[in-house]
């Protein structure tokens, strides 16, 4: 009982910021678990290992980006040293959190332990509980939802700064034109509070229509701890929208776009061969409430400056300067198309010497790329690229694989997760959404739900 307890918990703990993120993922998705099976006498599954090391070879591709552009140097800057001892050992450090790899040893480790210990015991046992840590997850993450959700709304009234012990409160450049602030929650920035909420209500939504399509088929025993009623859907649906409403309030433009596209495109994709109108309604009151939303928070007036900014005098607003990010990016991806500068090297000093270079010094912000694709093809070039093309499609295919031998609603939680991720990428084109850790640790936190999950299913039951 007290292993689905803590899997209830998880969610608010994900919203609560960086620390307490990464302390949680370590002991209840890798610890906590891992020490139960080896408990119980269970080995630690094999695929979890091979998940560990696709994860730990998408880390490690940036270090070796940047050890290859300090054997083959570029030329173009000759009063740029590339001295290894410059940041050392920061060219060993990665674009990806480091729980790509610390989370991924640890889990390695105490899966070769728990294989010796199965094999040592003689005696077979098994869980006396039911194991359910995506029930008990997104049983959880109803309430967090809805309570932080009701905290960055008092946040965007009051300014409060939730980060601060003494009561701080936000800084006046996170005032809007409306009178409100841009809201932080307990992350370090509001865009950090757009793509993790994007994340939860792009997971969320799609599992609401996967469960509303195949109701008559297969049950889906796993959503709520309540199935009485449409419970378990309203749940659903009551997650999506706080998730949404929270990206609303961080005035992420990009992601509240990419999620209104999702609240539309996945009703449509799943839905409207069955119940065409039922379906069009939906989405028709999805736009007509979004747009009211957004109106009314500001974030329709931004974009639009934005827009006008761009057409007009062909430049971004102050202190948006994605469009000088992006031209420096791709001619340092130009320059070096195979391996890239190396992250180490662009931290170092070779991206102020390209904002010099192209014309920019001037500017206030010389800032990454703001742009996922770029900054990837900057810092490890067309290798780093297909590498990390290469592991994530071999980590979604184990996935895939092993949610469909659960079988049940199961075989519909990849194309979740996908959309998830999806969602994301486009978020990806104005912000380096795949790099910021807080944004990864939910991420890691459903793919170790998931992977738990399966586990119990598989091992618990035997």
């Amino acid at each position: 009982m007290a292993l689905n307890i803590i899997f209830f918990i998880l969610p608010f703990l994900m919203y609560l910021g960086i620390a307490l993120q990464g302390a949680s993922f370590y002991v209840i998705c890798i610890l906590i678990p891992s020490l139960y099976f080896i408990t119980n006498k269970k080995e630690i599954p094999k695929f979890i290992t091979s998940i560990a090391l696709f994860l730990i070879a998408l880390h490690i591709i940036f270090p070796i980006t940047s050890l290859m552009n300090y054997i083959f140097p570029s030329s173009l800057f000759p009063d740029f040293t590339y001295e290894i001892e410059l940041k050392w050992p920061g060219i060993l450090l990665s674009n990806f959190p480091s729980a790509f790899f610390i989370g991924s040893a640890i889990i390695l480790l105490l899966s070769l332990f728990s294989k010796k210990n199965a094999k040592s015991s003689h005696k077979k046992t098994s869980a006396s509980l039911e194991i359910m840590p995506l029930k008990y997850f997104l049983s959880g993450l109803l309430p967090a939802s809805i309570l932080f959700c009701i905290a960055l709304i008092y946040q965007s009234y009051s300014g409060i700064d939730f980060r601060s012990l003494r009561g701080g409160i936000l800084a006046d450049t996170e005032l809007l034109d409306n009178g409100k602030y841009r809201v932080y929650g307990f992350y370090g920035h509001p865009l950090t509070v757009a793509g993790a909420c994007l994340a939860y209500a792009s997971f969320a939504w799609t599992l609401l229509w996967q469960s509303i399509t195949h109701k008559s088929n297969v049950k889906f025993h796993f959503i709520s701890l309540y199935h009485k009623n449409f419970f378990p859907q309203i749940s659903l649906a009551i997650i999506t929208f706080c998730n949404f409403f929270m990206i609303i309030l961080s005035s992420g433009r990009t992601a509240a776009m990419a999620c209104i596209f999702i609240l539309i495109t996945i009703p449509c994709i799943l839905y409207i061969r069955k119940k065409p109108i039922v379906t069009l309604s939906v989405t028709l009151i999805v736009v007509i409430s979004s747009f009211f939303i957004a109106k009314n928070a500001g974030l329709i007036d931004r974009i639009n400056l934005t827009t006008t900014s761009v057409t007009q005098s062909h430049s971004l607003d102050n202190g948006n300067y994605r469009q000088y990010f992006w031209k420096v990016y791709t001619q340092m991806f130009l320059d070096k198309p195979f391996v890239g500068q190396g992250n180490y090297w662009i931290k170092a000093g070779v991206r102020e010497k390209y904002y010099d270079k192209m014309g920019y010094g001037d500017l206030t912000e010389k800032y990454n790329a703001h742009n996922n694709y770029l900054e990837i093809l900057a810092c490890g070039g067309l290798l780093a690229a297909t590498w990390i093309l290469f592991f994530l499609i071999n980590l979604g295919k184990t996935l895939t694989q092993k949610l469909r031998e659960q079988k049940g609603a199961y075989v519909y939680l990849p194309f979740c997760f996908a959309v998830a991720i999806i969602s994301n990428l486009i978020h990806s084109l104005t912000q380096n959404v795949f790099f910021d850790s807080s944004v990864i640790y939910i991420y890691l936190t459903l793919l170790f739900v998931l992977i738990w999950q399966i586990s119990a299913n598989e091992k618990l039951k035997t």
